[in-house]
């Protein structure tokens, strides 16, 4: 699917042909992004200027027709030219850093899967692969639907010239909505890595349940307080150092009362309260899960970065998106309950516009919803990451308390996270986060505008235009 996507992208003069390999043609990679903007350009203009092959100026085309087709027509306009500029700053440099920083992290997670030993489990890979799968083909259907409709419908009307007419309608949405789909994909690789060593980070936890921790506590959590617990213990054995002088000194002033066997008990006794703290779980000595958490801390860290790296590049691109996602959808509610339910049916050609704009805003609304989904779910996977360990820190594995190295490193983990949480979140460029919470924020905006336009009475408009009577 990401390769049909990919094919797209450069065929339309999104990504350069060749946008992985640094030392090629020039012209080649970039023949595509100059020559399909100005083919859109010159149609854009044509027909805004000779006034030709537009479905303003046909005579059926009232003025709530021209209305609707010039919002669509610009807001397209505005769209593409925003996506075509932020395309150009892209180049390849992204896609090269990307490849590579996803090579890397893939040999360190298999790596760590061999130790794991969790190569045999691909129950949730497959199911992963299924609903990744339906994704695409559900948006690519929906696509090919609303091409469908919007292409046929200008044939009929302009015929071998509705490529003009084309070029101005669908092809702008068409080109953010692939950018979007790029978005998707590169998020989607993000998620599925962070749920990969959100995984190795459970097999530890799975194997800490089933390990018995020592009975003694040990305090970790700082030198100072073992430097403390040292000098009371130095302090005590002094005291008792000196209470056994005196006891000896009574002893050679009376005779022992006790026969052989008291003395040998009372020995067996003492030797029982000796506790060797050198000698703490000493088993379990060969390679198991625990060895991985250096290079799983590292390799969060690495897809951390990779995600800013992501939303820097595609998060410009969401805001003139989701802007025309928000007017179309408005505009498209607005003419269905106000236009088309009354006068539906007595104008081809309002019909078509009122249809290309429900049709188009549901496809977007789509779009959108996915990529708030998978940003919501990278977001998610990352923060079950620092979850996990932190009720591997709380059980106090075996491992933990014998290595300082292991509970230092989780504890930076954890705190490290919380600083992070705060400094990133997939946005766009700072306007708004993308997750769920943009989603009640569109809704809440739209309902107040709505509410504004759904007053305004149609009536006298279409009597003068003679859809009503």
């Amino acid at each position: 699917m990401i390769q049909i996507m990919n094919w797209l992208s450069m065929a339309i003069g999104l990504i350069p042909l060749n946008r992985q390999q640094f030392h090629s043609n020039f012209l080649v990679d970039y023949v595509m992004m100059v020559l399909v903007p100005c083919l859109y350009l010159a149609a854009y203009f044509g027909i805004n200027l000779l006034q030709r092959f537009g479905l303003a100026f046909l005579d059926a085309c009232n003025s709530v027709c021209r209305l609707s087709n010039n919002l669509f027509m610009h807001l397209g306009a505005f769209l593409y030219v925003t996506i075509f500029i932020l395309s150009l700053y892209r180049r390849k440099q992204f896609f090269v850093d990307f490849e590579t920083h996803l090579a890397e992290i893939d040999v360190v997670i298999q790596k760590c899967r061999q130790v794991a030993e969790l190569d045999k489990s691909r129950v949730k890979a497959v199911k992963h692969s299924v609903a990744y799968h339906f994704t695409w083909l559900f948006v690519f259907g929906i696509f090919i639907f609303a091409l469908y409709y919007d292409a046929s419908a200008l044939y009929g009307t302009f015929g071998e010239y509705a490529i003009i007419p084309f070029m101005v309608s669908s092809f702008p949405y068409l080109a953010g909505s692939i950018i979007q789909g790029e978005f998707i994909y590169h998020v989607s690789v993000i998620s599925n890595r962070f749920e990969q060593i959100n995984t190795l980070f459970e097999k530890i936890n799975q194997e800490t349940r089933r390990r018995h921790a020592p009975l003694t506590v040990f305090d970790i959590e700082s030198e100072g307080k073992k430097q403390e617990r040292k000098s009371a213990m130095m302090a005590t054995k002094s005291a008792f150092g000196i209470e056994q002088k005196l006891a000896d000194e009574m002893k050679r002033q009376k005779p022992p009362q006790l026969d052989d066997e008291d003395e040998l008990n009372t020995s067996d006794e003492e030797d029982e309260d000796i506790f060797d703290y050198n000698d703490i779980n000493t088993e379990n000595t060969e390679s198991t899960s625990e060895t991985n958490l250096p290079d799983l801390f590292k390799l969060h860290d690495k897809i951390l970065s990779l995600s800013v790296l992501t939303n820097g590049e595609f998060g410009p691109q969401c805001v003139p998106y989701m802007a025309a996602c928000f007017v179309v959808s408005i505009f498209g509610i607005f003419l269905e309950t106000k236009v088309n339910f009354i006068v539906g049916g007595k104008s081809r050609v309002l019909d078509y516009m009122t249809y290309l704009y429900v049709i188009w805003s549901f496809t977007t609304m789509v779009v959108a919803y996915i990529v708030l989904r998978l940003c919501c779910n990278a977001n998610n996977h990352s923060k079950q990451s620092a979850m996990i360990v932190h009720e591997i820190m709380q059980k106090k594995p075996a491992f933990m308390l014998s290595n300082d190295l292991f509970y230092n490193k989780m504890k930076s983990f954890t705190l490290q996270f919380l600083h992070w949480e705060g400094y990133f979140q997939f946005n766009g460029i700072g306007l708004f986060a993308l997750d769920y919470t943009f989603i009640f924020s569109t809704v809440s905006a739209a309902t107040s505008y709505l509410i504004v336009l759904l007053q305004f009475d149609m009536t006298s408009i279409l009597r003068s235009e003679g859809l009503m009577t």
